[in-house]
């Protein structure tokens, strides 16, 4: 996984809120955000993130041991880390508790690894021991310590109390556990003090004498040091520098920052410089200047001020122990800005440091903004030290910063490019996105602290306005500066606080209005509309059009209630949610009118699972909002805990339990993909967005980790799921809290909120990871984000592609694909494959899609006579033939095979590439058969032999299949060959498979199979036993064979009691009433297929066909039992099968195919024909309002888009007035194939589509073939 931006917290705006310090050979740093304690390795980000039951005060680490304290309210917490390693993790080893007149610590301060000076109301030093903390002495103050320093050798300390002029410095004289003490001394100043630190020696062991140094707010450093060797408590002044002497003021700035960096750092720095020198003379020259400087020792004091601009002077030969002379020197001063700071920001806390290591840069800079970052700079030191127009002398590296509380949600405006998130409190922090760091950053554009809880939010496009809904008000804010302002606000009525659903803003046509429509929705299913009017920043008026215009009123920022309404759901439906649809494909043109093309603006859902989608616009004139329902699904998903819809008209629903996840396309009502997640997991957030293609993504976050689903092509030959998960993003190594929201931001960006963290996840993606687990290893095209990986399972199919090929050849296209595998071949022989063996070749093998979109001058007549000239010309004898490279022919598949066993195609996975040789493979079989099949015999054919090469993978034949067959007038020959592929012993499991008894249509041809059937039932088990044969004799009413069969069955135990009770006349209700009592008893052995042998024999063929139903669940053999027993299809019983089990159980399905078989069988072809287009749960018998949904009717794949194809003969087979009377106009019919087109596109057959809106004829006057004239070729892409 590409490493996500992280923002691990906005730092406490306190003194000492954050430490660094190099241990266990990685720089670590610590900082307070909130009350959570963040650790970070600048090599790895995030080693841990300790959660405090306060908020976070002074925190410092200890260099030798990597201990790490930090105040937590009255207590001082000490966390070691478990092992040595710099990526381990910390664990709380001690808490001190201080005494009540101790108040709240303000600063703490490591002396030796073993002790702490603790500094607020009263000062204490504590010893760190075995047994625990030991306070080992303290002292009452009379002005509580803001800021406190501990000298490195844990023998002076100095502290200062806010806005105090006064330093105190507290000398140890006793280092007795039992007696320690300190004495201390005043250190005056003019002004107030705002910094002192202590100069830092190469180690603890060290022997040097202590320096302090302290900044005041007349903006002078001062330099301390002992007086006298042997009382280095009384300190003088040794030196000060006057920092508006080192930079003089430039208006408008007057503030100056200054850090120390130690001689240790600056040696460091040095011998880093050093290393990494380059040999060019410019870089000789500085190199040879550090060096210089380093040879002094000196501590090196930096000046900034707020324009950037820079000064360093080396200070040296400090102290009474130096014999030299003490000095401050120059070393450069620079007009040019070498770092950029915020222009609002007055307090800042600086900590540099040289390298440690050979991996560290030189020198480093963390800055801490008091408005809530820290900012990490690197600098080459001789770019640094040196003077002149260089903008790469302090280089920011990194950034922390984020919220100080948990983040409770985040939004977004339509376009992606600006998202508030708010925390539980008054926090709301708006971002906008930037690349920064090889990835994507969020830039604090503006605070905004409400005075209560923010209920809902929203961003008025531009991402400078934000309207709140709170406690009692609605309020707009200008978010333009750093602190946002409210502007406007209007009172909400006593109900509608604290019941707010949602709230959203209208899309407007027109992109630079200054005017928004803001609508809320509200638990009592009642909403209000508002105008909002702010000042249009991006199109300002010149002079003359304000005093034209009185800018003063038009340009005045307000919020005006225009409307209460109640939302327009049916009164007996109860409104559970009304969500703002998630704005992708945000290149979207927008019009003034209102139709169901409209951008969606809103999903409304109700308790009974009934999703709405919405569209609305505010009428110029009325002002009055307008409402449109622009699509409705029945999802059957009662009380759903989620759901999140797109403007793409797809939507994400999950159930009661939080665990079960649907897609929908809502447009089509279609469901797309089902998944089922363990109790354990429960989804918490789904967010919507797109590619630049407009191929959906959907984020679905769960408390620990983000799952990415993308959508793939349709697949009606395998049945796959039309999504897939492609990318997880995880969030458990950074931070142990719950993931609160996420959101997508423009550009595939995905922002997690979780805890008062915020993560940023490019579309950048691991993309060796990706092809391993998509498969995509033989696609030639650069997969270097989630948009290129979502691309490639999308779009348009290579024309060699398996399922183009097999649908092509089902709706009749054999010149293209006669072409396309010629030309293939061709290619395989000419084109030498590249170093992955994968074959160099175009997707479209350079045929010109022009040839493939010619109407066939047979087309769309029916095909009611054998030999159809379309498929006579996908296999050709003629004597051309022999030359595989120029005709289609034997020798063509035969070497196309040879091929493909050996080379790869580019854009198929490997199992595509078997499905395309598996298909030639069936061409091949169907060759010698053309001239003695119609063309639905044709397609049953070639499915069937598909089938028998996917039997491992498919249970059966769908009833799709079965369809072309009793379509076909070629059945006699159907039948042969099916017999034969089954070696001519076609048992009850081989029919079944082949839906023999469903197509077969002649009476006589019906009884010879099945008694076939029975015949091999019989022969293919040794011994040879009666009772498997039964059913099958009885339904042919040949009882006397039977009696026959069981007169040979000698060695069965129930021979003599079969022949017995066979022998009786069963047209006698006696022996009829004997039968049924026996298929009773059988039934409760649950010996069901002899128990509906027995109910045959008593002539309930009824109760026979509930037993194949129920207890068998075999719909086929119920169907053939009741045509072979009744004798025709006009049987009462087969009738009333068809009626009450096939038909509901087709609409239960969605199985359009099953339905409209059922339908003809019933000798209503009319709605056989309907059936496959629309609903037709009027004519069913059963009441579909009490039953459970059952979603797999609802599944994409109920749509096939070969529906089109049996749609065309039946209509054409029928009468106009017939078509007139069930509703088949060229308005549904156009409809059913914009449909239809619609599922090519998503099975990534384009060519498909445009061929069926280019050739296809309507009913009735040929100027209906015309109805999609103002269709644009040009507008697919290929």
């Amino acid at each position: 996984m590409a490493s996500p931006g992280l923002h691990p917290g906005k730092p406490n705006p306190i003194h000492q809120a954050f430490s660094t310090a190099y241990w266990g050979s990685h720089r670590l740093l610590v900082y307070v955000s909130g009350n959570n304690l963040i650790i970070l390795s600048q090599r790895t980000g995030i080693l841990q993130i300790i959660y405090l039951d306060r908020d976070g005060g002074a925190v410092e680490i200890e260099e030798i041991t990597g201990s790490i304290s930090v105040i937590s309210g009255p207590k001082v917490l000490i966390y070691a880390p478990i092992s040595n390693c710099a990526l381990s993790q910390w664990s709380l080893k001690w808490t001190i508790h201080l005494d009540l007149d101790d108040g709240i610590p303000t600063s703490v301060n490591w002396g030796t690894e073993e002790e702490l000076f603790i500094a607020g109301r009263t000062v204490s030093l504590w010893g760190l021991f075995r047994d625990g903390p030991q306070r080992l002495w303290k002292k009452q103050l009379a002005v509580p310590a803001m800021i406190s320093a501990f000298s490195f050798d844990a023998y002076l300390a100095a502290t200062v109390g806010k806005n105090d002029r006064l330093v105190k410095v507290w000398r140890r004289f006793s280092y007795d556990i039992s007696n320690a003490d300190f004495d201390f001394s005043y250190l005056p100043h003019p002004r107030a003090v705002t910094g002192l630190r202590w100069r830092k020696p190469f180690s603890r062991s060290q022997t040097v004498e202590n320096i302090l140094y302290t900044i005041c707010a007349d903006g002078v450093l001062r330099i301390w040091a002992p007086t006298d060797s042997n009382e280095s408590s009384y300190m003088q002044m040794w030196s000060s520098l006057d920092l508006y002497d080192v930079l003089p003021r430039k208006p408008p700035t007057d503030l100056r920052y200054t850090f120390l960096i130690d001689n240790k750092d600056f040696t460091r720095a040095t011998e880093s410089a050093v290393r990494n020198g380059s040999s060019d003379p410019e870089s000789k020259e500085r190199l040879d200047k550090l060096i210089e400087i380093a040879s002094r020792n000196p501590d090196i004091c930096i000046v900034l001020d707020q324009c950037g601009r820079m000064a360093a002077l080396g200070i040296e030969n400090i102290g009474s122990r130096i014999s030299k002379a003490f000095s401050i020197f120059d070393i450069v001063r620079d007009d040019d800005p070498v770092i950029k700071f915020p222009p609002d920001c007055q307090y800042m806390s600086f900590l540099g440091f040289g390298a440690a290591t050979p991996d560290e840069p030189d020198f480093a800079l963390y800055i801490h903004d008091y408005n809530g970052t820290i900012s990490y700079y690197r600098s080459e030191f001789t770019r640094l030290l040196y003077s002149g127009h260089d903008h790469q002398r302090m280089v920011l590296s990194g950034s922390y910063t984020g919220h100080y509380k948990s983040v409770k949600s985040l939004v977004r405006t339509a376009d992606g490019k600006a998202m508030l998130s708010s925390s539980g409190l008054s926090e709301n922090i708006l971002w906008k996105p930037k690349q920064q760091f090889n990835t994507v950053m969020l830039d604090q554009k503006s605070i905004l602290l409400a005075p209560d809880k923010v209920q809902k939010a929203l961003i008025l496009p531009g991402g400078s306005y934000v309207v709140t809904i709170q406690s009692q008000d609605i309020v707009l804010w200008n978010c333009s500066e750093l602190k946002s302002r409210a502007v406007a606000h209007d009172s909400l009525s006593g109900p509608e606080r604290k019941t707010v659903i949602n709230l959203f803003v209208l899309p407007d046509a027109d992109t630079n209005s200054s005017i928004y429509h803001i609508v809320a929705v509200f638990a009592d299913q009642h909403g209000a509309l508002w105008e909002v009017i702010i000042k249009d920043s991006r199109n300002p008026l010149n002079d003359v059009q304000k005093k034209e215009a009185n800018v003063n009123r038009i340009q005045k920022e307000k919020i005006d209630r225009l409307q209460n309404f109640k939302f327009p759901v049916p009164e007996n439906e109860t409104l559970l949610n009304v969500i703002p649809v998630d704005p992708v494909g945000w290149n979207a043109t927008l019009i003034e009118s209102i139709d169901k093309y409209t951008r969606d603006v809103a999903n409304s859902i109700t308790s009974n699972g009934v999703v709405r989608s919405w569209t609305a616009r505010v009428h110029d004139e009325t002002k009055q909002l307008q409402w449109l329902e622009t699509a409705m699904v029945e999802t059957g998903i009662k009380n759903p805990s989620l759901a999140k819809g797109s403007t793409m008209k797809k939507l994400a629903i999950v159930d009661t339990a939080s665990t079960r996840l649907t897609i929908w396309d809502i447009g089509v009502k279609h469901l797309e993909f089902e998944e089922i997640f363990s109790k354990s997991e429960s989804i918490r957030d789904l967010d919507w967005s797109c590619t630049p293609d407009s191929q959906s993504i959907l984020a679905v976050g769960f408390s620990d980790r983000v799952i990415l689903y993308c959508q793939l092509r349709f697949d009606y030959t395998k049945e796959l799921p039309a999504w897939a998960s492609f990318r997880e993003i995880n969030i458990k190594s950074f931070t142990t809290r719950s993931i609160a929201d996420s959101i997508w931001l423009d550009d595939g960006t995905l922002v997690i909120g979780s805890g008062n963290q915020l993560f940023t996840q490019s579309k950048k993606v691991d993309t060796h990871k990706a092809i391993r687990k998509l498969h995509l290893a033989s696609h030639k095209l650069p997969l270097e984000n989630i948009f290129d990986i979502v691309s490639v399972l999308n779009g348009p199919l290579p024309l060699y592609h398996p399922q183009l090929v097999a649908q092509s050849i089902f709706l009749g296209k054999a010149e293209p694909v006669r072409k396309m595998l010629v030309n293939l071949l061709k290619q395989l022989k000419f084109t030498a494959p590249n170093d992955s063996n994968v074959a160099d070749i175009d997707s479209n093998l350079n045929i010109d899609i022009n040839e493939f979109l010619e109407a066939e001058q047979n087309k769309h007549q029916v095909s009611q006579v054998p030999r159809a000239k379309r498929y006579e010309q996908l296999f050709s004898n003629s004597p051309m033939d022999s030359d595989d490279l120029e005709n289609f022919s034997e020798r063509t598949v035969s070497s196309l095979m040879e091929y493909l066993s050996k080379i790869s195609l580019p854009y198929l996975t490997n199992h595509q590439q078997i499905s395309l040789v598996a298909m030639i493979e069936a061409l091949g079989q169907v060759e010698e058969h053309r001239r003695s099949l119609d063309e639905n015999g044709i397609r049953y054919l070639l499915a069937f032999r598909l089938f028998i090469l996917h039997r491992d993978s498919m249970i059966q034949m769908p009833y799709r299949d079965h369809n072309w067959a009793y379509h076909s007038n070629s059945q006699e020959i159907l039948v042969d060959l099916v017999t034969k592929s089954f070696n001519n012993r076609m048992s009850w499991p081989q029919a079944k498979e082949a839906g023999l008894f469903f197509w077969l249509k002649s009476p006589e041809s019906l009884k010879q199979q099945f008694e076939s059937v029975a015949r091999i039932i019989y022969t293919e088990s040794e011994p040879r036993n009666p009772i498997d044969c039964s059913l099958f004799y009885l339904a042919l009413k040949k009882k006397q064979v039977l009696l026959g069969l069981w007169r040979m069955a000698s060695w069965h135990k129930e021979q003599a009691v079969m022949l017995k009770f066979l022998a009786n006349n069963f047209a006698d209700p006696r022996w009829k009433t004997a039968a049924l009592k026996n298929a009773y008893v059988l039934l409760g052995k649950q010996r069901y297929e002899y128990s509906a042998a027995f109910f045959l024999l008593g002539d309930s063929l009824r109760d026979a066909i509930n037993v194949c139903l129920r207890n068998l669940d075999d719909l086929q053999l119920a169907v053939a039992i009741a045509r072979i027993y009744e004798g025709s299809d006009d049987g009462p019983v087969f009738k009333d099968l068809l009626q009450k089990e096939v038909l509901p159980t087709a609409y239960r399905t969605g199985d359009r195919w099953l339905a409209s078989w059922a339908f003809s069988k019933l000798n209503r072809n009319d709605l056989s024909l309907k059936c496959l287009y629309t609903s037709y749960k009027s004519y069913i018998g059963i009441d579909t309002e009490d039953e459970k949904v059952n979603l797999q009717s609802k599944m994409f794949l109920v749509e096939d888009p070969l529906l089109v194809v049996l749609y065309r003969q039946i209509r054409d087979s029928l009468q106009e007035r017939v078509l007139e009377s069930v509703g088949i106009t060229p308005k549904s019919e156009s409809d059913f194939v914009l449909r239809i087109t619609k599922l090519y596109d998503r099975m990534g057959c384009d060519l498909l589509a445009l061929d069926l809106v280019k050739n296809w004829e309507f009913i009735g006057k040929k100027q209906h073939k015309k109805a999609f004239d103002d269709f644009d070729e040009s507008n697919f892409i290929f």
